[in-house]
């Protein structure tokens, strides 16, 4: 995208590694620890781009992957944010003090990814106060860094009409929105975040949770004293995870589950109540945890892993504590 940073995507995907997030191509957890300080530094540059938006932009870009082994785009973007050439001149600098700007690395491309974000943000803020641009201003700085500032305000808000718009930069935008929330997640054992509608007992069910994310699905894998077997099941999961933050014992399967607690409805579910689906004569066979925007924690099924996915259609929540 001429005058964009980078690929919004293109890079090719990891088919070794567990998709833990769906739609994105999350890196293992090990890779967002290493990323964390310096996503929290640059998170913290102004006040319209935090830490989970920078996250969530990285996974959708490169995928964490960084170093000399990183994949370069088909048009030339490089590192874990993905820069085009022109914009690395303008924005890499020597963040971490070893003596170069190494658009490969991990502190320089993300302070500068920060710096970027956060000039685009002040400029379409004004423009906005000009009435010369319409929309949200955080969406139209992640639409900025895939096509360009000018396309932004050549298009007086979202960039549309011409189909690299229309096929990458919109859905960009958009996955990027989407999983801002899991990435406040998972970011939150290494930020101390607190999140809206967060419990101190949910948030650590939920911490408990995560803790497994990639972790493979065993039929009667896990109990309240974790994986077992080689990993968790439904149940399993949320017996571990309810059980080492409250200290309550849950029965041990999904339908049993089901007893436990008052049913409350979905939409007012919050971080750490239990969502329940698949329903059969007996009960719910598949229960996960709610986190928040739509989402759950859950062991889905045989041949995948622990991992975050959307809450089915027809699931009904319970809240323990």
């Amino acid at each position: 995208a001429p005058g964009g940073v980078g690929t919004g995507g293109a890079a090719v995907t990891l088919p070794s590694i567990p998709a833990i997030l769906p739609g994105t191509n999350l890196a293992p957890i090990g890779a967002i620890a290493v990323f964390a300080p310096w996503l929290r530094k640059a998170g913290k540059l102004c006040e319209g781009v935090g830490a989970p938006v920078l996250a969530a932009l990285y996974s959708a870009e490169n995928g964490f992957r960084y170093g000399p082994s990183a994949p370069v785009s088909p048009v030339g973007a490089k590192g874990p944010g993905q820069f085009m050439p022109g914009t690395w001149d303008a924005y890499g600098k020597d963040a971490d003090g070893d003596g170069r700007a190494d658009v490969l690395g991990i502190a320089d491309p993300v302070m500068a990814s920060g710096n970027l974000l956060c000039d685009n943000y002040r400029q379409i803020e004004q423009w906005k106060a000009q009435g010369v641009v319409r929309g949200d201003t955080l969406d139209l700085t992640l639409a900025a860094y895939n096509a360009g500032l000018g396309a932004v305000r050549r298009s007086g808000g979202m960039p549309s009409g011409l189909p690299d718009y229309e096929n990458q930069t919109k859905p960009y935008v958009a996955k990027i929105r989407a999983t801002e929330m899991v990435f406040a997640r998972l970011l939150s054992p290494f930020f101390g975040l607190g999140l809206p509608g967060m419990t101190e007992t949910g948030n650590r069910v939920v911490d408990l949770a995560f803790r497994y994310l990639g972790l493979p699905y065993v039929w009667g894998g896990g109990n309240i004293n974790g994986p077992s077997g080689g990993g968790f099941d439904c149940s399993g999961l949320t017996s571990y995870a309810v059980y080492a933050a409250t200290g309550m014992t849950l029965p041990r399967t999904s339908q049993t589950q089901w007893r436990v607690g008052t049913e409350i409805p979905i939409e007012l579910a919050r971080p750490g109540d239990l969502v329940f689906g698949n329903w059969q004569s007996d009960g719910p066979g598949h229960v996960g945890i709610y986190i928040g925007g739509g989402q759950m924690v859950h062991a889905p099924t045989f041949g995948d892993v622990v991992r975050v996915g959307a809450v089915f259609p027809g699931m009904k929540a319970r809240r323990l504590i």
